[in-house]
């Protein structure tokens, strides 16, 4: 016992700032030391569970500031142990633990209020005011206020019931400890007002202010106490009706009253009292301004119930269609302006506007109509006489009356015309909206009677279409007939001229600009159905010019010229203003930017018609163009298009914005097709089917090399010129896919049936129709491959085989389509470009694509070539595809979007866009033709 009372353990502590930690180190390794110095330390288990670390070589025990605040504190006086500390700063750690721990232990201790205000720091603790520290002084020193700080933070953890305390404080009062920088009163008032300093009272303090009674009175505002549990709103100046208890806390509710005026200080009245009454401007501006600066700042607020939604509220222009307004006879075109009397509506409270206008004057800011307040807040007033100034200089278009009303009701009256709040609500009566059901529906159109001179029979369905053209002319709107191919888009149109002629006998032509390829085929459609219309072809090296042209012009009763000739000639063609101007496949204007497209838009006719079997192959700004010729301004600015509609569509399929757009240009796009119930064409069933053909050894070393260089070139090239390179990429694979000879662009191929399985299928293919005595179209993109396939076929069957091209004459043209409908020529052979739309095919039931566009909407009008009104037979379509191939992935992706071909599909460009290993995984060859080839 003697050698255990000499037993000597020297220790010293130091702080680390870092780790928020305090470091006591003795003399050798902790196990030699700790169990002795730690056996009575509770908050460390007896020195069972201690922190072990190396500090500079040297073991230590960590401990946090609560473990060493208990451990100086409380240190007890060991028979056989003599405990001494190493420095003077060891030492003053136990002298200041023990009075720092009998603050603690009495929770003589507060919020550190300016470490609250100055960093929002809520958690900092400070002694109790007015605290005694022996042998110390009136002030702790600096590291010992620290330590207090941290050791009551750390014991709030460890002490349920002051952890519980704190966090109903923090809780009671959110507002007030996030936004220190809204506190303007002192210490105290901040001690009391969170519950720290004295008795807290049993309810907060708050202001409520009360509407008047009747429009233009004063308001009412008052400090009133409200019961924690809300059970209780009672106004302070109403002592009779406070608890009992309540009474006693008339400092408290000062102190508060005192701390509203110090954040808005006129709300202060006559010897530190509270206004009770606010004129209405004043009360806009505490409603507007104030409010907020007083919740931010904690303050509950009772404000009247109507204000959160007089807050949200938004003064509207509306324009009220004018009684007086006849659809019918008052419109003529949609850039035609409307009558309409103003309205400004705020909520379910409507103003007219010399109410409006009186209300401005006198500058009322808070205005109780009908039972129901308005807030007139200067801002939306100058944004309604802006609007109000706009529309009375511009006058209101019946392009918005119309686009405004078809959206609204097609969304049943929940979408929004515009995003923004910058647009002028349109009201219109019973009469209008009869109009525009009229307008949405073609079988409530009347009908328009076709003369005579017409001698064809409509289809009912076609019937419809000539009602609807002869429809939107009377009110100058521009139409797009987007039937199917097939469909009998002309003969609708030739019974439109007839009507016209007959009913209106126009001094002016009509111009119908078309491709090239079908100004044969319009001609003898005329010749066959309008014989009456005298037709002047504007076409070939010797056209007439200038005057001659005019001379010619005005003796026909239509005149027939290409897309080409219509901007090389579109100073001839603007000197007439033509009583109809009609583009057939107006995808050709699908660029709005093009000289093309331009010169067209300048062209100046009464009506514009449309005819497109597809108004968008790619992009939704293909069919603004085409609208845009239409009814110029009616979908806005390309731009304004963009940002509405086809950004949000395109990009993000955004099916509200393409509701919006379908119910905008419903009325002025007519589009039926085959399937439809309404169409009863009778038409015979189409069985489309795919050939899958494998590569050659040569095609697939052809093939993987091309990629492989391609793609090897790509690495360092530009953004640019790796879009070049990748899109030569596309055309040369599609080329091997095809034949090798046409890749390596051999002038007299050899072995031309051994090197390309698809050409061998095609044989195949075309061995069983000409068995079955049947026709076929045979499509291709290229040129030099139908050259190929020409020269192959006459050979084998021994007879001849047309090819129609974009080198082939007009003339020429029209003998290949005569001698294919009249079965002297069986095979016909068309590069999609020059036959893929306008032709009349009918005498073939099978169609085979010799290769692919990559575009559904293109291929299909290139099988419509045979598959349209006039056929009798089955048609076969025949779609061939190289196996694990380009060809074979992009016919799967192809697949899987079909639901959208109709709407947008795309072409080559979107490959260009995909990475390097995106890339590499779409051309790639498959195993199996690795193998195979």
């Amino acid at each position: 016992m003697t050698e255990q009372a000499l037993q000597t353990i020297t220790l010293s502590c130091k702080w680390n700032e870092k780790k928020q930690c305090f470091l006591l180190i003795g003399p050798d390794s902790v196990a030699s030391w700790a169990p002795l110095v730690f056996a009575w330390h509770e908050e460390t288990f007896y020195g069972t569970l201690l922190d072990v670390v190396t500090v500079d070589g040297r073991e230590a025990v960590k401990l946090s500031p609560w473990q060493a605040l208990t451990f100086f504190a409380f240190r007890p006086t060991i028979d056989f142990l003599s405990l001494e500390w190493g420095d003077e700063q060891t030492a003053a750690l136990e002298t200041w633990a023990k009075q720092i721990i009998d603050n603690v232990c009495e929770r003589r201790f507060r919020p550190d209020f300016s470490a609250w205000k100055q960093q929002g720091r809520p958690g900092v603790w400070l002694a109790a005011k007015n605290t005694r520290w022996s042998a110390i002084g009136d002030d702790l020193h600096p590291f010992a206020a620290e330590w207090l700080s941290l050791a009551i933070a750390d014991w709030l953890e460890r002490d349920p019931e002051l952890r519980k305390l704190w966090q109903e404080i923090v809780h009671a009062n959110p507002a007030i400890m996030a936004h220190p920088e809204q506190w303007t009163s002192g210490e105290d008032d901040w001690l009391e007002q969170i519950g720290w300093l004295g008795e807290r009272p049993p309810f907060t303090v708050g202001l409520r202010l009360i509407e008047p009674p009747d429009d233009g009175g004063p308001w009412t505002l008052e400090a009133v106490l409200i019961a924690m549990d809300e059970s209780l709103i009672v106004s302070w100046e109403d002592k009779a009706h406070l608890p009992r208890s309540w009474r006693s806390y008339e400092v408290s509710v000062a102190r508060a009253i005192r701390r509203f005026q110090t954040i808005v200080p006129w709300l202060g009245g006559e010897g530190g009292t509270l206004r009770a009454e606010l004129s209405e401007d004043e009360a806009w501006r505490f409603l507007s301004e104030e409010s907020l600066k007083l919740t931010d700042a904690g303050v509950r607020l009772l404000l009247p119930p109507w204000w959160e939604d007089v807050k949200q509220m938004h003064l509207a222009v509306k324009a009220k269609l004018s009684p007086s307004f006849d659809a019918a006879n008052s419109i003529f075109g949609l850039n035609s302006l409307v009558d309409f009397d103003w309205r400004i509506a705020a909520g379910d409270t409507e103003l007219t506007e010399e109410q409006f206008a009186e209300l401005v004057e006198k500058q009322r800011r808070l205005v109780k109509l009908r039972g129901q307040w308005i807030a007139l807040d200067p801002a939306l007033i100058r944004r309604v006489q802006t609007l109000m100034n706009k529309a009375k200089k511009e006058g209101l278009p019946l392009r918005d009356v119309l686009a405004q009303t078809l959206i609204t009701e097609a969304a049943d009256g929940n979408e929004r015309f515009h995003e923004d709040e910058e647009t002028i609500q349109i009201e219109v009566h019973d009469q209008f909206r009869a109009f525009i059901r009229q307008l949405r529906d073609v079988n409530e159109l009347p009908a328009a009677a076709v003369p005579p001179s017409f001698q064809g029979t409509l289809r009912p369905y076609q019937q419809r279409g000539v009602d609807w053209l002869v429809f939107l002319r009377r009110l100058g709107f521009g139409a797009c007939l987007a039937d199917d191919m097939g469909l009998g888009k002309t003969i609708q149109v030739l019974a439109y001229l007839a009507y016209v002629k007959e009913t209106e006998q126009p001094s002016t032509p009509a111009l119908l600009i078309c491709p090239t390829s079908v100004i044969g085929n319009w001609q003898k459609e005329c010749a066959r159905f309008t014989p009456s219309l005298r037709v002047y072809t504007h076409h070939g090296p010797n056209r007439a010019k200038n005057e001659a042209f005019c001379e010619a012009a005005s003796e026909a009763h239509l005149v027939i010229t290409s897309y080409n000739l219509a901007h090389l000639d579109q100073d001839d063609l603007k000197q007439i203003e033509w009583h109809t101007i009609c583009l057939d496949e107006a995808q050709n204007i699908k660029n709005a930017q093009t000289k093309q497209a331009r010169a067209i838009r300048q062209l100046r006719g009464r009506h514009k018609i449309a005819l497109s079997g597809t108004p968008v192959e790619n992009r939704l700004s293909e069919l603004w163009s085409i609208f845009h010729f239409l009814n110029p301004g009616y979908l806005g600015s390309a731009a304004d298009f963009e940002r509405r509609f086809a950004g949000p569509i395109e990009k993000e399929g955004d099916t509200r914005k393409k509701m919006a757009l379908q119910a905008l240009i419903r009325p002025f796009l007519l589009r039926r097709t085959k399937t439809d119930e309404a169409v009863s064409l009778n038409l015979p069933d189409k069985l489309e089917q795919k050939e899958y053909c494998l590569l050659t050894a040569e095609q697939a070393a052809l093939y993987e090399q091309l990629v492989q260089d391609t793609l090897e070139r790509a690495k360092d090239a530009n953004p640019f010129q790796r879009r070049g390179l990748i899109l030569q990429m596309l055309n040369g694979v599609k080329q091997i896919c095809d034949h090798p000879a046409l890749y390596l662009k051999e002038r007299t191929p050899r072995r031309v049936l051994e090197r390309s399985h698809k050409l061998k299928k095609l044989v195949e293919l075309l061995e069983q129709i000409r068995a079955n005595d049947e026709s076929c179209l045979i499509f291709t993109q290229y040129v030099r491959m139908g050259d190929m396939i020409q020269q192959l076929l006459a050979d084998l069957f021994d007879e001849p085989v047309l090819f129609l091209n974009g080198s082939v004459p007009k003339a020429a043209r029209d003998r290949m389509v005569e001698q294919f409908q009249k079965r002297q020529s069986p095979i016909f052979i068309l590069s999609l470009k020059a036959g893929g739309t306008g032709l009349n095919l009918t005498a073939a039931n099978h169609v085979i694509h010799f290769d692919r566009w990559w575009n559904p909407a293109v291929e299909n009008q290139a099988t419509d070539r045979a598959y349209r009104i006039g056929q009798t037979k089955f048609v076969h379509v025949h779609k061939l595809i190289t196996t694990g191939t380009i060809e074979e992935k992009i016919d799967d992706m192809l697949e899987q979007k079909l639901a959208l071909a109709d709407v947008i599909t795309e072409g080559e460009t979107w490959i260009t866009e995909l990475s390097d290993e995106e890339l590499r995984d779409l051309l790639a060859l498959s195993a199996a033709v690795k193998g195979g080839a």
